[in-house]
């Protein structure tokens, strides 16, 4: 086996709704769809997030062993928790593996899996998440051993999220972007701000930077037509564009709404859009 990657992708899950007149609309709220992806050669391999669910973690530790990789590490692309409470299966069939993540992730990580937080991810999941997460540890250094190769970790800030970052592996011509970019599906500006808006596109420009061929998107549509990295680069910028335009001109989330959906009719997961929108222009409680 010669260096290589495959991607592991989970199709939108059901969610409940609390977005006001959203199934009417668009039919059921859903969380986006998903990727993990395995890094692997003859030598060593490296598995880039790991999903939410219980079962998640399990499909995703059964296809990680039907490819006969072992992973020496889970890296984890930055704190949100849908990238890392699969790890409690990953580490059961894995044991070997050591989850790391950026050291300045690892606070808002251990936020994300307190009680108060892992209350919020059961209502989105309920009875499908794991009762004892795990929080990776501080990976030392900037680079990650695969085999006979090295993957590099780039920090780019603030994406959907602080303390974002990529994995770059030169040999492949390949970034595993977490959420610095996404790939056909709506991006998530729940709680963002003109400066948060603006360090994405700084983020996005990082990424460029690194003049890879393909993208692994964390969120990536099932419909996306491939996963070049010049073209998800450009609809990433475009679509931050179009939405400080489109949030400027509204005054209500309906307008928002039907603004960034004339202009993205096709994009998957509407549910995030609309969830912004009421988010950034709703009624204040």
């Amino acid at each position: 086996m010669s260096l290589d990657f495959d991607v592991f992708a989970v199709d939108p899950k059901p969610i409940p709704s609390a977005v006001p007149g959203f199934e009417q609309a668009a039919g059921p709220a859903t969380w986006p769809p998903s990727t993990s992806t395995l890094i692997s050669d003859d030598d060593g391999a490296l598995l880039v997030d790991c999903l939410i669910t219980e079962e998640e973690g399990r499909q995703l530790a059964a296809w990680v062993k039907s490819r006969g990789a072992d992973p020496g590490y889970v890296y984890i692309t930055h704190p949100h928790a849908d990238h890392f409470l699969g790890l409690p299966q990953i580490l059961a069939a894995f044991p070997r593996a050591r989850p790391v993540a950026l050291a300045e992730s690892i606070p808002a990580m251990e936020e994300q899996v307190s009680a108060a937080f892992m209350q919020v991810w059961g209502g989105f999941f309920p009875g499908q998440l794991t009762s004892k997460p795990v929080v990776p540890a501080a990976l030392a250094g900037t680079t990650i051993r695969i085999g006979g190769t090295e993957a590099m970790v780039i920090p780019v800030g603030t994406t959907d999220t602080g303390h974002s970052s990529v994995v770059h592996v030169p040999g492949l011509s390949l970034v595993v972007s977490g959420d610095a970019v996404y790939n056909q599906t709506h991006m998530w500006l729940m709680r963002s701000t003109p400066d948060t808006r603006a360090s994405w596109v700084r983020a996005l420009d990082a990424v460029a930077a690194l003049e890879a061929d393909i993208i692994i998107a964390g969120h990536r549509s099932p419909q996306a037509p491939d996963d070049d990295a010049r073209r998800q680069i450009g609809e990433c910028r475009r679509y931050i564009a179009d939405f400080e335009a489109a949030l400027e001109r509204s005054t209500a989330p309906a307008e928002l709404i039907d603004r960034m959906t004339a202009a993205y009719p096709d994009l998957a997961n509407p549910y995030t859009l609309w969830v912004a929108a009421y988010d950034l222009l709703g009624p204040k409680t």
